[in-house]
């Protein structure tokens, strides 16, 4: 993975061969325990949040939306922590997962069955699974949300929970299997966390439902 390939997403209005890379703001994520999580919200709220520790407060998410002809993606979902320019990209990890422990065409990331990704505070992914474990139709609730802001293909939502929110959006072409990936800044500090949703291409994007880590 080369730095050059992620700070597509951090590049407003690139055009890249049939696409043009526009950002969509998706308003601020609220950090609360600084644990971060994302996953698909209306069929794995449970996930673990990433081992990195990351600040309090609150953040803007940008989508990179994929421009074609006759059809919008979003490619990138990310979270900017500092204006720094990331220097360094790792891939993220939950649990007792090892990069070490990948082969070279394998990711760790999140599935996807309902077209959705997510990034929310572990505070609110608490209280997304409590709600939805209680209300079974809730998903319902998810979607009117998401619907008021859909464009052709794709659409997004913020909702507070508990304090802190969730803020969901569509996840590229669907289902699959997404890494997230923090850029570390010259200064050593995380200033963006995204995830890839394999849209753009590269020969170096590892990013498909095909190559999770098993």
């Amino acid at each position: 993975m080369t730095p050059d390939y992620l700070e597509l997403a951090l590049d407003d209005g690139r055009r890249l061969q049939d696409m043009t890379l526009t950002h969509r703001s998706a308003g601020d994520l609220h950090l609360t325990s600084g644990r971060l999580i994302a996953c698909d919200p209306f069929v794995f709220p449970e996930m673990e949040p990433f081992a990195i520790r990351l600040p309090l407060g609150s953040f803007p998410v940008i989508l990179s939306i994929a421009e074609f002809s006759d059809d919008q993606r979003v490619a990138f979902a990310t979270v900017r922590f500092r204006q720094s320019k990331p220097i360094v990209w790792d891939m993220l990890t939950v649990g007792d997962q090892s990069l070490l422990t990948l082969k070279p065409d394998e990711i760790f990331g999140y599935p996807v069955d309902a077209g959705t990704g997510c990034f929310m505070d572990l505070n609110a992914g608490k209280m997304l699974t409590e709600i939805m474990n209680k209300d079974h139709r809730f998903y319902e609730t998810l979607i009117a949300e998401m619907d008021k802001t859909y464009r052709h293909t794709w659409s997004w939502l913020n909702m507070k929970l508990d304090g802190a929110n969730l803020v969901a959006f569509s996840s590229g072409c669907g289902d699959g299997f997404y890494a997230s990936y923090a850029g570390f800044d010259a200064d050593g500090e995380v200033a963006v966390v995204l995830t890839d949703f394999g849209v753009v291409p590269s020969d170096n994007n590892p990013n498909s439902p095909d190559t999770p880590a098993v």
